[in-house]
């Protein structure tokens, strides 16, 4: 599925639905590079398409998630970000741009639920990226950065769509402002992770959360996070039309029977997301 061993995938679950993406660049933290990212994208658009694909999980290899953005040497070879000195060239700036923007819309796409988990050092694009996910187990080994600030940039890969909403707004703006670093304890306590676990807990944990999706009712989880992101900034009303189009999809499955004949017979359904 990718063309270099940057980024790694396996398929995990008692189904093989669970898609477990790796970060492999553990020397530089997994900070990204643009031929990373190129692959990223692929994988979240085969992923997308994929309907054995129930539950996507995304981590670091080594003791970090993800540094952030590498510019340094030829990790940015193919697509230096910052203007040459010939000349500022803003239109070439947006268009390269597009290949780290590309690649989180991309995993934005994805219906089905995705889970970061996060193994250490958390910063930047990296911070960003976790922030894109649905659920987080996150270890103590953890810490978080909107490294950008430092820089004189501003949370770009989306980190200022994501994180107001997931740390309330005055917390984002202390981190987006000052770009301090805040401690896997404090994190979760503001709600940026789910579970908060020992470094050796966190792969089980998140395999413990992942199988839970993996067992759920496929087309009700897409159509629930469909309408979760889509209605965010709906009032009531019009949010509940869009529920009202949506429920004839879900209760003509064939998980919607299986879901009502379990029920009836006392057992733990079975989901084929049919």
């Amino acid at each position: 599925m990718t063309k270099t061993n940057t980024i790694l995938t396996e398929r995990r679950g008692e189904t093989g639905g669970i898609l477990w993406i790796t970060l492999n660049r553990p020397e530089k933290l997994n900070a990204l590079t643009f031929p990373l990212l190129a692959d990223f994208r692929e994988i979240c658009v085969e992923a997308r398409n994929d309907r054995s694909v129930r539950c996507v999980v995304i981590t670091g290899a080594g003791r970090g998630f993800c540094a952030g953005m590498d510019f340094s040497g030829a990790a940015s070879s193919e697509a230096p970000s910052q203007p040459v000195d010939t000349g500022i060239d803003i239109e070439g700036m947006r268009l390269n741009f597009r290949n780290e923007t590309e690649t989180y819309i991309a995993l934005k796409r994805l219906e089905v639920p995705i889970i970061a988990s996060i193994n250490g050092p958390c910063v930047g694009a990296g911070f960003d990226l976790a922030s894109h996910c649905d659920m987080a187990v996150g270890s103590t080994a953890a810490r978080y950065q909107v490294a950008y600030v430092k820089r004189g940039v501003y949370a770009d890969l989306g980190g200022f769509w994501s994180l107001p909403k997931i740390l309330g707004w005055r917390k984002a703006m202390e981190m987006m402002t000052t770009g301090r670093f805040m401690s896997a304890e404090e994190a979760h306590e503001a709600g940026l992770t789910n579970y908060l676990v020992e470094p050796d807990e966190l792969e089980a944990k998140t395999i413990e959360l992942a199988t839970a999706v993996e067992q759920g009712p496929p087309i009700a989880q897409k159509l629930g996070k469909l309408l979760a992101t889509k209605t965010a900034g709906m009032d009531f009303e019009n949010a509940m039309l869009w529920s009202e189009t949506a429920i004839p999809l879900v209760m003509i499955s064939e998980d919607s029977k299986e879901g009502g004949r379990s029920f009836a017979e006392k057992r733990e359904p079975v989901f084929t997301g049919r």
